[in-house]
């Protein structure tokens, strides 16, 4: 196995690991509080809930396009490509969820 194939799966481990804790906290903070009603929120925080939902739209056809094509991968046996189109989708991924934290504290917010 080259180096650089060690560092892709180390990088994805990593990666794998950082999705995982921003999916626990995105969690812990859903379950312990309760969302305002939108009748409720700003001008401002409805366009930027808004925002963040195209954003995120579009990360996760991203996402998804990635997904599908390192499954491509798993039948080409090319793992270190499969590792670096895995790698790509894991921060994709990433964005995702912090785009849904940042508009889970949005909605939970209470200024």
């Amino acid at each position: 196995m080259h180096l650089g194939n060690v560092i892709v799966y180390v990088l994805l481990a990593v990666l794998t690991i950082y999705n995982i804790r921003i999916n626990m906290r995105l969690f812990k903070l859903r379950s312990s509080n309760i969302p305002r009603d939108p009748r409720n929120l700003s001008g401002q925080e409805l366009e930027t809930i808004k925002a963040l939902s195209s954003e995120k739209r579009k990360w996760v056809i991203l996402s998804q396009i990635l997904f599908w094509t390192s499954f491509v991968f798993v039948f080409l046996n090319s793992m270190a490509v499969l590792g670096l189109f895995l790698d790509l989708y894991t921060v994709a991924c990433i964005v995702s969820n912090q785009i849904d934290l940042n508009a889970t504290q949005i909605l939970i917010n209470k200024n």
